[in-house]
């Protein structure tokens, strides 16, 4: 049955920060079966300031809303101004399967949708335990197109900076993460940047931080940080520029390693409760990661472990500052 295609397509991922970047793998994918379409991006509206600097595949990134009524009526506006006849949700979320379902009813445009972790629905192979770049892929496939499945080995999500850099012998140190049991210790991160100091003097060290992360900045102030490390505040809006300076990119996994990536800097990530293979769709050689398997404690409920907080943390804390320079130094030396 041929599918019918839109003309303005609206692909939607109201998440966090690294899945934003996650799914402009699925955004180039669908501009390469879709080369007549439009494409419009829609995030949250705290990440957009993210792509204010950044090109995509995306024709135009916007942000929409769905918290109450008054974003409801914004968020509809916005959809009625591009145009908008086609949306696609990448992992549904409550919030918006209401509003678009409800919209649907009043002349909105069709919608379709990918629960990741639902068995149930027509996309191709969904509830299985997959990298997040093909979950995306296979839901744009199943919706778009009738030629071969495509591969997330193909589509390692691509953005650039608006504006010309230069690269600095620098280096970005990873320190947050959305919970503690994701997070290598602070002292391990100091006892890096120490390292450096010494081996490589000639290497600066960032570390970004954001308006939430004063407890952080507080404790890496307190454990002393060398004279080659300073603390990085920028804007969303600005970082991608100050990322995209850095020959490295080394820490937990999180947000800013995936735009690291992203841009084509390689990365190393120390995982702890989350599997690579999820989270890390990406080439070994230029991203290489430390995880200790095998771990019950991780597999007890789940294939992943959900906790906020653990006393033991043995998944981050046995890997040690001197393995993450040995595997830093062979990439900066390369």
């Amino acid at each position: 049955m041929k599918k019918s295609l839109p003309k303005t397509l609206l692909v939607l991922k109201n998440r966090a920060l690294g899945d934003s970047i996650i799914t402009l793998g699925a955004i180039q994918y669908l501009k390469e079966i879709l080369p007549e379409t439009r494409i419009i991006y829609a995030v949250p509206k705290w990440i957009a300031p993210l792509y204010e600097n950044l090109e995509t595949k995306a024709d135009k990134v916007i942000s929409l809303d769905f918290k109450n009524l008054s974003s409801w009526k914004e968020s509809r506006q916005k959809l009625k101004k591009e145009g908008i006849d086609t949306v696609v949700e990448f992992f549904q979320s409550g919030r918006t399967a209401k509003f678009f379902n409800t919209y649907k009813f009043i002349g909105g445009p069709r919608y379709f949708f990918h629960n990741h972790h639902s068995s149930k629905g027509i996309v191709h192979n969904q509830g299985k335990i997959k990298a997040n770049i093909q979950r995306d892929l296979d839901a744009a496939w199943t919706y778009f197109s009738e030629g071969a499945i495509p591969s997330y080995k193909d589509y390692c999500p691509q953005a650039k900076i608006k504006q010309s850099v230069e690269k600095e012998r620098k280096i970005i140190l990873g320190v947050v993460a959305t919970r503690e049991t994701k997070m290598w210790p602070l002292t391990s991160y100091v006892e890096l940047a120490r390292l450096l100091n010494q081996k490589n003097p000639d290497f600066r060290v960032e570390i970004p931080l954001g308006p939430g992360d004063q407890k952080i900045e507080r404790e890496l102030n307190r454990l002393g940080l060398p004279p080659n490390t300073k603390l990085l505040k920028a804007s969303l809006k600005d970082l991608p520029l100050h990322l995209s300076k850095a020959l490295l990119y080394a820490g937990n996994d999180t947000g800013i390693k995936h735009i690291c990536a992203a841009l084509d800097i390689p990365t190393i990530t120390l995982f702890g409760p989350e599997p690579p293979h999820e989270w890390h769709p990406y080439n070994i050689e230029e991203h290489p990661f430390f995880f200790k398997e095998p771990l019950e404690c991780r597999t007890k409920v789940s294939h992943y472990c959900g906790l906020s907080t653990c006393d033991s943390m043995i998944c981050l804390n046995d890997f040690k500052p001197i393995e993450v320079y040995g595997k830093l130094k062979e990439i900066i030396t390369a």
